[in-house]
């Protein structure tokens, strides 16, 4: 079945680029256009296979492209290349932009850069996620970040692959805490439930609590509430540093759900407004009834709120208000079935755990960002390493650990900031690395998974730890060669017959070194 697979792929392979030109045929593209989506189809084709072999939690390179295929097809009505000292290039220089997107058109302007214009039509495709509604006010902020993040993931490919090796580009990279963010969901969950979450389109389906559900099941409760509490937290601190509305939106729901709380520890009051509520929404339902139940004031009704709405939201006839009535009665009887609720004693108690669980959680956001980000970062990091020894604990196949090995590889190697340190680097993560690695290389051992370079099992693990700092994409080509030079012992690693890379072996003892061995067996 897999050798059918991946000879059907080969086939769609060489169709990308009739298909490509088939559905340029029905958009009103320059030839330009068409020639830089094919310089990017090219890209993407040039270097997949690296970026699926170092990444691992990738989908095939067939489903990428036809994903990419449709975006350009459904959302996309114009795509302007602005080449240099052209008309629309002369625009984005004035408005000092690399482009525009108009939405509703599903219109893009920008410069000739294969990088540029994916991430344009990536960015055109993007929607909100869906967010059950009591958990709304996360929408925005949830939806901005994982965009993105989900952006820069698929970016990727073109950004750091060139078909012959793996340079990760920091100047490419718009923002690295949400880029950080991102792959800590992607690993830990999967690329399938990353996927699921966004094309989700039922408000019904609620993706938070699945995200906790899962890591508990995995990883145990108390994980599970950490890494959930610390992304959302994040997932706020990042996006109200970057836009003044969630800032203001935020510490509006902080001030409502204190006032909130404030009444609800007041029992007898809070008791005698729901009182108070309930009485109100019976009497609005004994009005909607009233006019149900009389054509004449069904009428008066109907002209009465016409008269007060603009022509493009006036009620087209009296069977719409009636369905508009019976909407509004409905909603007041969920009202009152809230009501009775609250005066519930088990009600009332729940309810003011709920607001006291919002309140704690929002008053540890940091809106006026007075501490530095990296901190909260690393913390996340951490927890995922955590995991991720779990993860390892649990693997029964070679497989497994050969994806693990390249997982961990790649996780070291996320840039952490500007100065490009990167996460192994990060002095707090350095002995949860260190721990991940020996336990991931004693499990790849157990397996019989990796090559043994010697039986002596601190010099075999400082020579295995290396192959976490090669940038090599096949770690399958891998050779270890040891050799003696005046004296001294140094340690070779080939990819295949090209020397990559020598490091002087620090032993004071005396081991015994095969000559030379394949990394994996």
């Amino acid at each position: 079945m897999e050798k059918k697979k991946q000879i059907l792929e080969r086939f769609n392979l060489k169709d990308y680029t009739n298909r490509l030109e088939k559905i340029l045929e029905k958009k009103q593209f320059s030839l330009d256009t068409k020639n830089l989506l094919l310089s990017m189809l090219y890209r993407i084709e040039n270097g997949y296979n690296d970026y699926k072999k170092t990444k691992v939690e990738v989908v095939t390179k067939n489903e990428f492209v036809e994903n990419l295929f449709q975006m350009i097809q459904e959302n996309c009505e114009e795509i302007i290349v602005a080449e240099f000292n052209s008309e629309a290039s002369n625009v984005l220089r004035e408005k000092d932009v690399k482009y525009i997107i108009q939405e509703e058109e599903k219109k893009i302007v920008a410069f000739a850069n294969e990088l540029l214009v994916m991430d344009c039509i990536l960015k055109l495709s993007e929607k909100l996620i869906c967010v059950p509604q009591e958990k709304q006010a996360l929408q925005i902020a949830v939806s901005k970040v994982l965009n993105l993040g989900n952006r820069m993931n698929q970016l990727e490919v073109i950004r750091d692959f060139n078909g012959w090796s793996w340079d990760v580009v920091l100047k490419e990279i718009p923002d690295l805490e949400t880029n950080i963010l991102f792959q800590n969901l992607l690993y830990l969950m999967g690329y399938e439930f990353m996927q699921n979450w966004f094309q989700n389109d039922t408000y019904l389906a609620d993706y938070i609590d699945l995200l906790k559900a899962s890591i508990k099941e995995n990883f145990g409760e108390k994980r599970a509430d950490e890494f959930v509490f610390l992304f959302f937290k994040l997932v706020i601190d990042i996006i109200v540093s970057k836009d003044k509305e969630q800032y203001e939106f935020w510490q509006r729901k902080i001030q409502e759900l204190k006032n909130e709380l404030k009444g609800l520890e007041n029992k007898a009051k809070f008791l005698e407004q729901q009182t108070k509520a309930k009485k109100k929404y019976t009497k609005q339902i004994e009005e909607v009834d009233k006019i149900l139940n009389n054509k004449e004031l069904l009428r008066k009704e109907y002209e009465k709120r016409n008269s007060k709405l603009p022509n493009k939201e006036k009620i087209f006839s009296i069977s719409h208000l009636v369905d508009r009535l019976n909407t509004e009665r409905d909603e007041l009887l969920e009202q009152i079935k809230e009501c009775n609720s609250l005066i519930e004693p088990k009600g009332y108690v729940t309810r003011k755990e709920v607001v006291e669980k919002k309140v704690k959680f929002l008053s540890s956001l940091d809106l006026e960002q007075k501490i530095d980000r990296k901190l909260k970062i690393i913390e996340l990091c951490s927890l995922f390493l955590e995991c991720f020894q779990i993860k390892i604990a649990r693997a029964q196949t070679k497989q497994e650990m050969i994806d693990y090995i390249y997982e961990l590889r790649y996780y070291g190697f996320l840039i952490l900031d500007k100065e490009e340190t990167k996460l192994k680097e990060v002095m707090q993560l350095k002995p949860l690395f260190e721990e991940t690695r020996k336990s991931l290389l004693e499990k790849a051992k157990k397996l019989n998974v990796i090559e043994q370079v010697t039986e002596d099992e601190e010099v075999n693990e400082q020579i295995l730890n290396s192959i976490f700092d090669s940038r090599m994409i096949d770690l399958d080509h891998m050779v270890i060669e040891t050799k003696v030079k005046e004296g001294k012992l140094y340690i070779e690693y080939y990819d295949e017959k090209v020397l990559e890379k020598t490091i002087e072996l620090q032993s004071n003892r005396t081991v015994r070194l095969k000559k030379k061995v394949k990394l994996f067996v």
